[in-house]
């Protein structure tokens, strides 16, 4: 038989064992203090400092360039949907594709396979392998795939330069970390080109893992209009983005939902839109095995 102290700090719990053989009152006390101490330490590490928005930025970008690379052994599968839509919002068209995606040089390459729902036709499927050949042939090539791999990051970095992060807190997922933090233009960045007008238009909420530094979900919006193509076309405010990333058992993070919807316009065509792509049944290779990737349990909706 066995005896349980539970203590609890907060919505934290820990659960001592103590065996119903032990009369000592002493040595009751001595097992109650160390159970305390382990929930005081555990307590202490939840309320740990956040990071500084600074040093956080700097790792988001680290990381992603890690991840980047260490996808290269995987293999998924993505379905994606997109619609076109009507003014008051209903399904004016939706294309559908089945696709398999596997990465060359740390970057996605997708190959369709099927279009609403049927098989490409012989020449749809030839035209198709030509693609991917052409895609697959530019990043094998390790100088095109750095340069590509650096304007990106450049990217990267104007995107978070262009944002505040404020209202930072802990949460958690999974049984990881996150630090969770609020997105907001930041007054002090003027912005020159249309991708950086694009990331000050933008708020939003950002999780991201506090172990590794990489986001597992990203949530934005435009909160104003943006112009592109000098003035040609524009971007409506309440343009939505959410992607949400799946940690793989290897620590390999993998884009799991991307999807999103908008309306804009250019010239005289209006268009109002919305997207929805997920990824699954992903596999990693190796030399020697071959293992399937378990879907997660109660992903975030």
């Amino acid at each position: 038989m066995r005896k349980f102290l539970k203590l609890w700090r907060g919505n934290r719990e820990l659960e001592c064992i103590v065996s119903a053989s032990i009369r000592g009152v002493v040595l009751k006390q001595t097992i109650f203090g160390v159970c305390l101490g382990f929930s005081l330490a555990v307590a202490k590490a939840g309320d740990a400092p956040l990071p500084d928005p600074q040093v956080l930025r700097q790792r988001l970008i680290g990381s992603a360039g890690k991840q980047q690379k260490d996808r290269e052994n995987y293999s998924c599968t993505v379905h994606h949907e997109e619609y076109e839509l009507n003014s008051d919002g209903s399904v004016k068209k939706k294309q559908t594709t089945f696709q398999d995606r596997f990465f060359v040089n740390g970057w996605g390459v997708n190959h369709v396979l099927e279009r609403d729902g049927k098989p490409l036709t012989k020449d749809e499927a030839q035209k198709e392998q030509e693609r991917v050949d052409k895609v697959v042939k530019k990043y094998s090539d390790a100088k095109r795939a750095d340069k590509a791999q650096q304007e990106w990051e450049r990217q990267l970095d104007v995107f978070l330069k262009a944002l505040r992060f404020t209202n930072g807190h802990r949460e958690e997922r999974n049984g990881r970390s996150l630090v969770v933090y609020d997105l907001s233009r930041d007054p002090s960045f003027h912005p020159q080109k249309v991708e950086e007008r694009f990331a000050q238009a933008l708020t939003g909420t950002i999780w991201v893992d506090e172990e590794v530094g990489f986001p597992q979900e990203l949530k934005l919006q435009t909160d104003r209009d943006v112009r592109i193509a000098a003035g040609v076309a524009n971007l409506h405010k309440g343009f939505q983005l959410h992607l949400l990333w799946q940690r793989q058992p290897d620590g390999v993070w993998l884009t799991k939902v991307a999807e999103g919807s908008g309306d804009a316009r250019a010239l005289f065509l209006r268009q109002r839109f919305r997207f929805h792509e997920e990824m699954d049944q992903c596999h990693l290779f190796s030399v020697n095995t071959q293992q399937k990737i378990q879907e997660p349990k109660n992903l975030p909706r």
